[in-house]
């Protein structure tokens, strides 16, 4: 099943999507990472809802067949025991794992984690590299290699993202975003 179908089957809104999957990889680099529009579109409105302070949730999908691509079909909101301020964000784990195994029953993983800088730039903080390098590490995770998007800016207007693969053992690799 190509990207575009995986994309088309996770839209649940049966609206029309508004932006474009985007793809973000590294030249040289062995991962690659796809964030379809409506996982975007997800974030966006996540996004909305939290206002002025950070929000986030998790990264669903599955792999390319050779392993190097993830393919972010779905990007769930802030689990109900989060916490989340102006400048703070810790993801909760409530319904989580009850999420997941029903993904994983059809196919779809756990594939990082996402979350929203309100009106500031989509840069990882050394918070966010931590907490990934220990997901990474983490097998309860089952993800070797974990995806981290952030979301700066204005969800209603102007925003910018930016994506990095945590690979277990290695340094992370920031992505640039593919131009079509």
């Amino acid at each position: 099943m190509n990207i575009l179908s995986k994309c088309l089957m996770a839209l649940s809104s049966g609206s029309p999507m508004k932006i474009k999957d985007v793809t973000f990889s590294r030249t040289g680099a062995d991962y690659r990472a796809t964030l379809c529009s409506s996982s975007l579109q997800q974030m966006i409105d996540e996004c909305i809802r939290a206002g002025a302070n950070e929000t986030g949730g998790i990264l669903i999908g599955s792999y390319s067949e050779d392993g190097s691509t993830a393919i972010i079909v779905e990007a769930t909101a802030s689990p109900a025991d989060s916490l989340a301020g102006r400048s703070t964000f810790q993801r909760g784990v409530k319904g989580l794992k009850h999420l997941l195994d029903a993904r994983w029953k059809t196919g779809l993983y756990y594939v990082g984690e996402w979350h929203f800088h309100p009106g500031g730039s989509p840069e990882p903080s050394g918070d966010d590299l931590v907490s990934m390098r220990n997901i990474a590490a983490n097998p309860n995770y089952q993800c070797l290699e974990p995806v981290m998007i952030i979301l700066g800016g204005n969800p209603t207007g102007s925003y910018s993202l930016s994506a990095s693969v945590f690979p277990r053992g290695k340094a992370p690799i920031r992505f640039h975003e593919e131009l079509a």
